[in-house]
């Protein structure tokens, strides 16, 4: 095994994140060389000792006096002795990405258990080389920062489900609890990284895409909120202008097309604008001719205003939802006079407008 005078190593290609040298055999007052942006760690019989900055060392009992403590190596000597260093990459990494290779399942309030994808950035450094080599690099030759981002990013895809599970119940939810779930993912992901002896510089939550068809139920969601109490209108205004429209083009494969649509839709519009009436009847009230009050629309047979006050007495105008009299009444609600008049001869009940008493005969 030859004796190395001198021990260094560059890294043009800049993607290792370490470099094994040795088992090299090397002299006391042989040379190290350690580059800006890498460390050395100095390693005798398995066992790291030392670890050296950037600069060019020569080696003696002074420079590492762990390992001459343990070799027993007289002040001076120049006795050869096999050694190994590993050369760290300590520069900022920049950019590097992850994802979900698979969706991850969330239990979600508003549409059940969905799959989700995340995908984001993040930057690292290395602050203790010592310990990152002996927690994940171990004993090979070369170990590529490929390989790590690999291994950060199955951690951080680990800690994203626990971090939405804390943070968010439904996809509905995700808009105002962006920034939360990026810091608290960036948190526990700091804490894991620290353990390896790598510090998390910088963190990026890229996005958060639920499937296609939740992503659909949420845009309709979306316009729905918009929408809000005007949809009735909306829907009213949809069906008139595609009424129109047929009137416009009775003829030729879209007037057919469209006038067959607007047929198709008649039955359902005219229901539903029946369906208040038919309330109505089924609580045992029948059409007729008297005005409401307010929009002059027929209302309800036999339904009368005060006699007094012309005050309505119940129900609502299928219209203008306006309050209807009810036919039932013997009290005004208004001014609590009685809504029957009684014949001054015999007393008996007279018909509302009668001019004679339909007992005795009497003028009313």
């Amino acid at each position: 095994m030859a004796i190395l005078d001198v021990i260094q190593y560059l890294d043009e290609s800049g993607q290792n994140l370490s470099t094994r040298i040795g088992p090299a055999t090397v002299n006391m007052g042989s040379q190290l060389i350690v580059r800006e942006s890498q460390a050395a760690v100095f390693y005798r019989d398995g066992k790291a000792y030392d670890t050296f900055g950037p600069g060019r060392y020569t080696l003696t009992t002074q420079n590492i006096p762990l390992l001459g403590a343990v070799m027993r190596i007289p002040f001076g000597g120049n006795t050869p002795f096999p050694v190994e260093v590993v050369f760290m990459n300590m520069k900022d990494m920049l950019d590097l990405k992850w994802g979900t290779k698979e969706p991850v399942t969330f239990r979600d309030t508003e549409f059940g258990m969905i799959d989700l994808r995340a995908f984001g950035k993040f930057s690292l450094k290395i602050r203790d080389p010592k310990l990152l080599v002996g927690t994940l690099v171990g004993q090979k030759a070369v170990y590529r920062v490929g390989e790590l981002e690999e291994w950060l990013r199955d951690m951080i895809v680990q800690q994203l489900v626990d971090a939405l599970g804390e943070k968010m119940t439904s996809m509905m939810d995700l808009a105002k609890n962006y920034n939360e779930i990026a810091q608290l993912l960036k948190a526990k992901v700091s804490t894991d990284f620290e353990r390896y002896g790598v510090e998390i510089t910088a963190f990026v939550l890229g996005a958060i895409t639920p499937p296609p068809d939740v992503q659909e139920a949420l845009r309709q969601r979306q316009k729905l909120g918009i929408l809000g109490p005007a949809m009735g209108q909306y829907q009213q205004k949809a069906a008139a202008d595609a009424m129109v429209e047929a009137a416009k083009n009775p003829g030729g494969v879209a007037g057919a097309g469209i006038g067959l649509g607007v047929g198709m839709m008649m039955p359902q519009m005219m229901a539903a604008g029946m369906q208040p009436l038919q309330q109505q009847q089924q609580a045992g009230v029948s059409a007729a001719t008297t005005p409401c009050p307010k929009c002059k629309s027929p209302v309800a047979s036999g339904a009368k205003f005060c006699m007094h006050c012309g005050a309505p007495t119940a129900a609502l105008c299928v219209a203008c939802q306006a309050p209807l009299p009810a036919p039932s009444a013997k009290f005004c609600p208004s001014c609590g006079k009685p809504q029957q008049s009684s014949c001054p001869k015999c007393n008996a009940v007279l018909a509302p407008g009668a001019k004679f008493c339909a007992g005795c005969g009497s003028p009313a």
